[in-house]
């Protein structure tokens, strides 16, 4: 029987992404480059989001690709932001299909396999977001489809923040918003976007670290509060991250995480009383997929 120790650690582990997925990600992404290089100028593309910031979960989806629109497609900065939104689903669609193209609020998602689904999906890539960008004083425009403007954004600030979080914690919050985002994902997804755990978790998760199953019960128990908080930009340019959150959803997060927060403290004493087995059990409960327990 392993220990909660272990079996955080081997849960650490299942949650890196392997050679295969990582291999299928650039092959993919150099696809979709290309199939939007034959309609539209670009002056660069380049991975982005928690996958280019190492915070990515499994199975792999929603990988982000900037695609930095060159001079020739400035007329687009122009038109409401929809428009080139429109424009890459009608391109991506061609190669992809119209059922596996998907129209986003800043994104165009392209579900790969969805005519020919597996049951198991690991290994695999299951879907890219391509996010059509023009670089403007230094930083990027994208367009916003809801609120309908084009919206200042730096990935780069972004990056830069999360690697000197995780240094600071000697290379254990990378992990962490990992677990994290695998227990909101295996809850249905009560916080949205997952990068605003991230944004959550980097101001309440302090140093020193302790251990992953009392920096994660930590987190549930602080973001329970904190969650009703706006979240702005870390960057300091776009909309808060949190403004998808209405006050239902927020309330439902809370909950969610107070339950978790609950179930955290009660594996814990399990844990502390030598009920190993009771304990990775809840554990397992919470966490849900990749939580091993023996």
């Amino acid at each position: 029987m392993i220990t909660v120790t272990q079996a955080f650690e081997e849960f650490r582990q299942r949650l890196e992404l392997s050679d295969t997925e990582q291999q299928d990600t650039i092959r993919r992404h150099q696809d979709v480059r290309a199939c939007i290089e034959e309609e539209f100028d670009l002056a660069n593309s380049f991975l982005t989001g928690s996958y280019a910031r190492h915070t990515k979960t499994k199975p792999l989806k929603d990988v982000d690709i900037f695609c930095v629109l060159g001079e020739k497609e400035s007329h687009w900065r122009n038109k409401q932001p929809d428009k080139i939104l429109k424009a890459f689903k009608t391109s991506l669609a061609k190669a992809y299909g119209a059922d596996a193209v998907e129209l986003g609020r800043r994104c165009v998602t392209i579900e790969f396999d969805k005519r020919n689904p597996t049951v198991d999906e690991e290994g695999k890539l299951l879907s890219i977001d391509a996010v059509p960008a023009f670089k403007v004083d230094g930083v990027y425009e994208i367009p916003d489809g809801v609120i309908g403007e084009w919206i200042r954004s730096d990935p780069s600030v972004h990056k830069e923040q999360a690697t000197a979080k995780n240094k600071e914690l000697d290379g254990k919050w990378v992990p962490l918003v990992k677990m994290l985002k695998r227990w909101n994902r295996s809850n249905g997804k009560p916080i949205k976007p997952s990068f605003l755990i991230e944004v959550m978790a980097h101001e309440l998760v302090d140093g020193p670290f302790s251990t992953y199953p009392s920096e994660v019960r930590r987190f549930f128990a602080s973001a329970s509060e904190a969650i009703h908080r706006d979240w702005p930009d870390p960057a300091g340019l776009g909309p808060p991250v949190s403004d998808q959150m209405t006050p239902e959803m927020r309330q439902a997060a809370a909950k969610a995480l107070r339950q978790a927060e609950l179930q955290a403290a009660h594996a814990m004493r399990l844990e502390k009383d030598g009920s190993r087995t009771e304990a990775l059990m809840i554990w397992k409960q919470i966490m849900s997929r990749y939580f091993p327990t023996s």
